[in-house]
């Protein structure tokens, strides 16, 4: 089957820092190069695509929680005519990366995965953090509950594929 190139664009540095644990330390999804590049409210050019391998499946990590979607589309629409990418695979965070973690650990608000004082120093918290996978074992990190949920609202259409980077 030849060389798999996986290419994650994911929302902010929190989500990199997550995918990249997710994919080095705990080796549950393909490994691939991740920027940092919302696509729900940037548009991709061919700037983006000059770092492309052919082949190239090109993985869009989005947040839920805004109301539009028109952007998302573009760039999937764009990526879709590209020769060098063999896929575009959509992984919806319903509503954003702190709801995901918040539904498969065993915690009830994401600063305990933290141990933030407020919600707001989660995000900076979690950049700080040399030891995530620890962490969020210590939490009862379950992937299996990770990327599960199905979008609703404008981001209905878009599907999980989130079970395409999965490695078994």
């Amino acid at each position: 089957m030849g060389n798999r190139y996986f290419h994650y664009y994911v929302e902010g540095e929190d989500d990199k820092k997550v995918i990249n644990t997710l994919k080095t330390d705990f080796q549950l999804i393909e490994p691939g190069k991740v920027d940092k590049f919302n696509v729900v409210q940037k548009e991709l050019n061919m700037n983006h695509m000059r770092v492309l391998k052919k082949g190239t499946i090109v993985v869009l990590v989005f947040d839920t929680d805004t109301k539009s979607s028109d952007i998302l589309k573009k760039n999937i629409k764009f990526l879709q005519k590209q020769s060098f990418v063999s896929k575009v695979v959509c992984v919806p965070q319903v509503f954003n990366l702190e709801d995901e973690l918040v539904r498969s650990c065993s915690i009830r608000k994401i600063c305990e995965l933290t141990k933030s004082k407020t919600e707001s120093e989660f995000k900076s918290d979690v950049l700080s953090m040399n030891n995530l996978k620890e962490r969020l074992k210590e939490c009862g990190f379950s992937f299996d509950k990770f990327w599960t949920s199905k979008p609703h609202g404008p981001f209905l259409e878009f599907p999980n594929d989130s079970n395409q980077i999965k490695i078994r």
